[in-house]
C-alpha cells in the first residue's frame, strides 16, 4: 500500500492540486430525519498514485448539538494532497442525536464508505476515523463498541485506526462523577447503562477488533476547563487501550487550546500533532 507522503508535480514546481469533490452524499435515510443531517462530503486526489487510496473519516465537533460537515478546516485539502481520500460525516445532532443515534450515523456512514469504495477508488481495507470535541468522542466510541457497526452489517475490523481529538467524553460516569455541572443528560440520558454504553472506555476488550489509538488532547477551552483535567481523560483512555493489548499514543499539545489543536491539523509546521498524525498513519501503512 502507498505510504502517506504524496506530492503532485505541477508546471516543474512541487504543488498541491484542488481534491475532486462530491457534497452532500446520501448514507441513510431514517424516517423523521432531515436528509442533510445523514449526509457526507467526499473529497479525492485530483491525481492519483498507484491503486486505490486509503480514506480519512472525520466527525465534526460541536457539542453533540451544532456544528456541521463544511467544516473541516486545512484537513481536506491536507489528505488529499497526500494521495488520501478525506470524508466529512454529518450526523443527527440534539434533540434527535440522542446516544445511540449519533454514533449510529457515524457507523452507517462508515459502512457507506466501505460499500462504495470501489467506485471512488477507495481501498475498503484502509478505512480511518478522526474526530474533535463531540466528534473525537463519538471517533472514539464507533471504534471501540462492536455494536454500532454491527447494526450496519460490518465488523469492528473494518477501521484500521482512530484519531480522537481533544474530548474528556472517554469514561462519561466518571466524567460526570467529577464534573457533575457539566450535565450532558440531554445527549447521554440518567441510566447509568446507557452512559456506560455511551463510553468508549468501558467497550475496550482484548479480541473484538479495536484498532490502534493516536489520542490527542490540548489545554481546553477555559482555564477552569484545563489540560490536567482532559491529559487525565486522554491518559486514562490510553492506559486502558494499553492494558488489553491495544496500540495506544498519547499526543500532549496543552500549547494549544481546544479550538486551536483542530485548526491547525494539516499546517506543515505543526509538528505537535499533524506530524504525529503523519508517523501514526505511516505506521499502519507500512
Amino acid at each position: 500500500m502507498k505510504g502517506f507522503a504524496f506530492l503532485v508535480a505541477c508546471a516543474g514546481a512541487v504543488a498541491v492540486a484542488e481534491p475532486l469533490v462530491v457534497r452532500d452524499l446520501r448514507y441513510g435515510d431514517a424516517p423523521g430525519v432531515a436528509a442533510t443531517a445523514q449526509t457526507l462530503d467526499l473529497f479525492t486526489p485530483a491525481a492519483s498514485g498507484s491503486g486505490p487510496t486509503p480514506v480519512m473519516v472525520y466527525v465534526h465537533g460541536g457539542g453533540w448539538k451544532g456544528g456541521d460537515k463544511g467544516r473541516v478546516g486545512r484537513k481536506a485539502e491536507y489528505f488529499t494532497g497526500r494521495g488520501w481520500a478525506f470524508v466529512s460525516v454529518n450526523y443527527r445532532l440534539l434533540p434527535a442525536g440522542r446516544h445511540p443515534a449519533n454514533v449510529d450515523d457515524v457507523a452507517a456512514a462508515i459502512a457507506w464508505v466501505h460499500d462504495h469504495a470501489a467506485e471512488h477508488g477507495i481501498d475498503p481495507d484502509a478505512i480511518f476515523v478522526m474526530g474533535h470535541s463531540a466528534g473525537a468522542h463519538l471517533a472514539a466510541l464507533v471504534a471501540t463498541s462492536p455494536a454500532p457497526l454491527r447494526r450496519v452489517g460490518k465488523p469492528l475490523s473494518v477501521i484500521k485506526g482512530a484519531i480522537p481529538v481533544d474530548t474528556m467524553a472517554y469514561d462519561i460516569p466518571g466524567m460526570l462523577a467529577a464534573n457533575p455541572e457539566m450535565g450532558h443528560a440531554q445527549v447521554f440520558g440518567l441510566d447509568p447503562e446507557v452512559r456506560r454504553d455511551a463510553s468508549p472506555q468501558w467497550h475496550v476488550a482484548a479480541g473484538v477488533g479495536i484498532p490502534p489509538f493516536l489520542v490527542c488532547y490540548s489545554r481546553g477551552m477555559t482555564p477552569a476547563d484545563g489540560a490536567a483535567t482532559r491529559a487525565a481523560a486522554a491518559e486514562g483512555f490510553v492506559a486502558t487501550l494499553r492494558q488489553a493489548g491495544i496500540a495506544a499514543d498519547l499526543v500532549d499539545a496543552s500549547d494549544r487550546t481546544h479550538r486551536e489543536i483542530n485548526e491547525r491539523i494539516g499546517d506543515p509546521a505543526d509538528d505537535r500533532v499533524t506530524a504525529r498524525i503523519e508517523a501514526f498513519l505511516d505506521g499502519l501503512l507500512e
